[in-house]
């Protein structure tokens, strides 16, 4: 599954402009006055921001919008994108672990949030052939491989992703379900779960994602 494009909302526009194109050096377009958005390329990924209007009763705490999504990287540069990254962020933790592994997908990650509370996933797949002998830089991200998708009930909305021609990938429950491929993920998790390495419980926002040969899918 190759993730095109994907649409995110956002109540901090111009501090994610910032993030993404100073303190992580991404190529960033103008924000967009008319549209309120701007775009950040994530390698073969274009990610868009769109500014987020919330509203809500008069004493109360509006809810911003906040998601997961991960970016993959070349399988022997990890080390080099986890001191990269720590130059510029600070990376979440779990424990006194600032990385992982996963046996089942043979992969490595970290993990930082931007100003907006996005999770944002570093990956390299250790399987995968894509490996590069230069400097680790941002332009070696190689694309979004994962989103994060919110569901109320994970085995529905797996069903659905399956009607479009999408396949779970891998092992799964009734609160996490990857759907996709190593190339590209839905991560299918049930409201209220803790997103990993981090403190916040998913929450259901709107987002939309442009998948090759499949279309744009509006959640």
């Amino acid at each position: 599954m190759i993730i095109e494009q994907v649409l995110f909302y956002t109540v901090k526009l111009e501090e994610l402009h910032h993030f993404y194109g100073d303190t992580l050096g991404m190529r960033v377009s103008d924000i967009d006055l008319s549209e309120k958005a701007f775009t950040v390329q994530a390698g073969s990924t274009k990610m868009i921001f769109k500014q987020w209007y919330v509203a809500g009763e008069a004493g109360e705490r509006a809810v911003e919008p906040f998601y997961h999504f991960a970016w993959m990287i070349p399988r022997n540069q990890f080390q080099e994108a986890k001191q990269w990254a720590a130059s510029r962020v600070t990376l979440r933790t779990d424990g006194e672990r600032d990385e992982t592994y996963s046996n089942n997908w043979d992969s490595r990650s970290l993990y930082f949030e931007d100003p907006a509370g996005n999770i944002v996933e570093l990956i390299a797949h250790q399987q995968e052939n894509k490996a590069r002998e230069s400097r680790f830089s941002v332009a070696d991200i190689l694309q979004m491989c994962e989103i994060g998708l919110v569901s109320e009930d994970v085995p529905a909305a797996v069903q659905k992703l399956e009607k479009l021609g999408l396949s779970r990938w891998g092992d799964g429950s009734d609160t996490f379900f990857p759907v996709g491929d190593r190339n590209g993920l839905f991560i299918v998790v049930r409201k209220e779960r803790v997103w990993f390495f981090s403190n916040q419980k998913a929450q259901i926002f709107p987002l939309e994602a442009t998948i090759r040969e499949v279309g744009t899918l509006r959640f």
